[in-house]
This record gives C-alpha cells, sequence and structure tokens, in this order.
C-alpha cells in the first residue's frame, strides 16, 4: 500500500510525528513534513471548479496534490493549536478543494497531540477533511498527551491506539482488494 503520512507540526522533532512514523513502521508509506514545503493559502477564487486545476503556483499544486493523487490513503497528524490543528495543515487542507472528489474511497487517519484539552477539536477537523473528501477514515483517530520533546512516548494509550491505526489501515486496505 501507498500510504502518505502527513505532518503539520512545524517542530523538527515533534511528538506528532513520532506517532505518524510509529504508525508508517506498521504500514510503510512516505512521510511529509509540511513546514519544508511552500504552501500558500487558498485565495478562495474558485477557479479550480471551472478549470479543475488549482491556479496558485507552488508545492502544492506542483509536488502534493500528485502524492495524495496516486496514493491508497493518507494520515494526517497535527499538533493541537488554540483548541485545532496547526496553520500549516489548515493551508493544506484548504487547497485540497481543488480535488474534490479524487480521494474518494482513500483510506484516512487522524493523529494529534496536544496538552489535555482541544484535542477532540483537532480530530474533528481531520476527521471533517476526509470525510468532506469521500474518505473511508480507519478509526475515529488517535488524540496524545505531550509537550515537551518526546514526551509522547511517556502516553502509552496513545502509543498502543497509534500501533491500532496500523493495524487497521492495514485491515481495511486488505478489505478494500490494496496491496
Amino acid at each position: 500500500m501507498n500510504i502518505l503520512y502527513i505532518s503539520g507540526s512545524p517542530r523538527k522533532k515533534s511528538n506528532t510525528d513520532i506517532l505518524l512514523k510509529l504508525t508508517m513502521s506498521i504500514t510503510g508509506g512516505e512521510f511529509i513534513k509540511l513546514i519544508d514545503y511552500n504552501i500558500k493559502p487558498c485565495m478562495a477564487c474558485w477557479a479550480c471548479q471551472k478549470d479543475e486545476e488549482c491556479p496558485v503556483e507552488d508545492d502544492m499544486t506542483k509536488k502534493l496534490i500528485p502524492l495524495l493523487l496516486k496514493s491508497d490513503g493518507i494520515v494526517i497528524g497535527s499538533p493541537v493549536f488554540f483548541n485545532n490543528i496547526s496553520a500549516q495543515l489548515k493551508a493544506f487542507i484548504d487547497r485540497t478543494w481543488c480535488i474534490k472528489g479524487q480521494l474518494r474511497n482513500k483510506i484516512g487517519g487522524a493523529i494529534v497531540v496536544g496538552r489535555k484539552y482541544g484535542e477532540e477539536s483537532a480530530i474533528t477537523a481531520i476527521n471533517a477533511f476526509l470525510l468532506k473528501h469521500d474518505m473511508i477514515p480507519a478509526n475515529r483517530g488517535v488524540c496524545g498527551i505531550a509537550y515537551k520533546e518526546r514526551e509522547i512516548l511517556n502516553d502509552t494509550e496513545a502509543i498502543e491506539a497509534t500501533k491500532r491505526l496500523g493495524m487497521r489501515i492495514l485491515e481495511l486496505g486488505e478489505i478494500l482488494g490494496i496491496k
């Protein structure tokens, strides 16, 4: 399976990345850190609805959208900032409007890491992305509690939930006939 792991964390060695990479160690795939890409915000010009492609030229249109389209699944991770996803991830999500309908039936997953509050709002934002694109959520999502570097390794519940997410992605891949 070709699973794309997308980190919305701006931190170099983030707790979100640790959980994403743990799931990726089970399923295989490719890890992408949005902070490493030039992603401009959506201009709400609606040109993509007429021309079927985004007119904004940046790494989103040239690099990331082609990766999304060829993937079998997408797992998105974000730290919790102000009870929601990071700005980097929000810009990414908004820019996928131009491929609405083209991610249908791909497997999706959500992972968030916060400080005891706001995780549910962030999970809801990621799951809304998955559902808006008619993707198949593997589960309700993984919520971890951490703040300091590598602190997520102390959250055994999140570690186990992350492993279960990986196993569920493999199970769905088998059900859907994805090899």
